[in-house]
């Protein structure tokens, strides 16, 4: 997450970067005689030795996913060619999106660079494919993005988990607001997250208060609070026992001491650290 008004200068780099926008919010991205304003979700590809500078919202934070990496260019012809598209529109919430982010995730937990690199290479070959059918005749159909992975009713329970995070929730309530019975959204859940729906709502306050000791100065109680949990002994107790740290000790081994340009964003529960560089080569 990049604060407004923050402006990066001219620079070339020696791997290509891509860049996934969920939201556009008027960033500026400037390359060679082109200007392209990020007004909605998209992807920016920025090939290796190209110079280019960024000028970030002046209204609002900008939330993006990052990588740089190293490739042939004959794997992705489409992306990675002289003259191949620096901006792909992506729809909101798209497998493509998805995968970036669980890449970042299993780069960042795993340490498996076998692993990574398959993961971006699946990446990279998407969007070379949806690069190619950019050129296609304007005839042919263009396949519509892969949705969410969850079916409707289970993608739109965890969205008001999200969204209630700091308020006291229960199944119940997350079943009505879906319209089906409580007993019919837990099995949904089991089937496709793998657990109940309390169980996620731990894991994701859990997720969050990780986000907010890595990237703020607020003090645990502050945290546990912001997160949904009433009582401190209890979160400090579910906090170690999920990440085999107690939250101060999280805080001193994980917590981000380089990052004036970066601004907290409460929503995010990624694993990730945000605004990391991972350098890959498929």
């Amino acid at each position: 997450m990049v604060r407004r008004n923050w402006k990066l200068d001219s620079r070339v780099l020696e791997e290509h970067e891509l860049v996934y926008f969920p939201i556009g919010t008027g960033a500026v991205y400037q390359i060679g005689d082109r200007t392209l304003t990020i007004d909605r979700p998209c992807w920016i590809m920025t090939r290796a030795g190209c110079a280019h500078r960024w000028r970030f919202s002046e209204s609002s934070a900008t939330r993006h996913l990052f990588l740089h990496f190293s490739a042939d260019d004959g794997q992705f012809p489409h992306l990675l060619r002289e003259n191949g598209p620096d901006l792909l529109p992506a729809p909101e919430s798209s497998f493509h999106a998805s995968l970036i982010s669980y890449l970042l995730e299993v780069t960042y937990l795993e340490k498996n660079g076998r692993r990574s690199g398959m993961l971006l290479a699946s990446l990279l070959n998407e969007l070379d494919h949806l690069a190619a059918r950019r050129n296609a005749p304007p005839d042919e159909p263009v396949p519509q993005a892969a949705g969410s992975p969850y079916s409707l009713v289970v993608g739109k329970a965890i969205h008001y988990i999200k969204r209630h995070l700091a308020q006291p929730i229960t199944a119940q309530a997350i079943a009505e607001h879906c319209r089906i019975s409580h007993e019919h959204l837990s099995r949904l859940f089991v089937r496709e997250v793998g657990i109940p729906p309390r169980q996620m709502i731990i894991q994701l306050r859990l997720e969050r208060a990780a986000h907010q000791l890595r990237h703020s100065t607020l003090s645990i109680n502050e945290i546990a609070a912001r997160c949904g949990f009433s009582e401190n002994h209890y979160f400090s107790r579910t906090f170690a026992s999920h990440f085999g740290l107690s939250a101060s000790a999280y805080r001193a081994k994980y917590a981000v001491r380089d990052g004036q340009h970066v601004d907290c964003d409460e929503t995010i529960e990624e694993k990730y650290p945000i605004n990391a560089y991972i350098r890959l080569t498929p």
